[in-house]
């Protein structure tokens, strides 16, 4: 396998920053959601919308660029998949309560089968990474199953949105890092 281009490693680089802020963004999202439950239902979803598809388009964006890499194929998918959801959670076609759940569910089970893609990849590179990366994305997807089902009827809809989103982009961001402190290994082994 050949090495990087300087301009593609700068290119991951470039792109783990952009993930890291958008993982951060979800923490944030998710500790003003919680700290702040008299927030309306459609204020949530619309929110919640317009960063489903940011998150989305720098998805697909971040896919263009890491081709080479060959880590990143299934984020074109997901990232079109999470922009589709924040339209549809905007537009609010249904009840909004059954739909916020319903898409964030969804969103957080892409995301998660999102990662077990890429500890798949991990472990056909046999990197020592793969066991986190497999755990996020077992987690991840729990807690989209968790969410969908809904099972904490009696905390609100933004308290309950608030720790997901807290929850999420914590393991993600984490998981980020530590990808991100691999880089070098992954730019010797494309």
């Amino acid at each position: 396998m050949s090495k990087l281009t300087k301009a593609e490693a700068n290119d991951y680089r470039v792109n783990n920053i952009i993930r890291l802020f958008v993982y951060l963004t979800f923490i944030v999202v998710g500790a003003i959601l919680y700290s702040k439950s008299y927030i309306k239902a459609a204020t949530i979803e619309n929110f919640l919308g317009v960063l489903f598809i940011i998150a989305g388009v720098t998805f697909v964006y971040i896919s263009s660029k890491e081709k080479s890499l060959k880590l990143s194929n299934f984020d074109v998918i997901f990232g079109i998949l999470m922009s589709v959801s924040g339209l549809l959670l905007i537009i609010n076609p249904g009840n909004i309560n059954n739909n916020l759940t319903f898409y964030f569910g969804t969103f957080l089970i892409m995301s998660g089968l999102q990662k077990l893609v890429l500890a798949i990849k991990l472990f056909k590179l046999k990197d020592e990474t793969k066991i986190l990366t497999l755990a996020t994305s077992i987690i991840v997807i729990a807690f989209g199953v968790l969410v969908m089902i809904n099972p904490f009827a009696n905390m609100s809809l933004t308290q309950l949105c608030g720790i997901f989103s807290l929850f999420y982009g914590v393991l993600q961001f984490s998981n980020t890092v530590l990808l991100n402190n691999k880089e070098k290994e992954f730019i010797k082994n494309k």
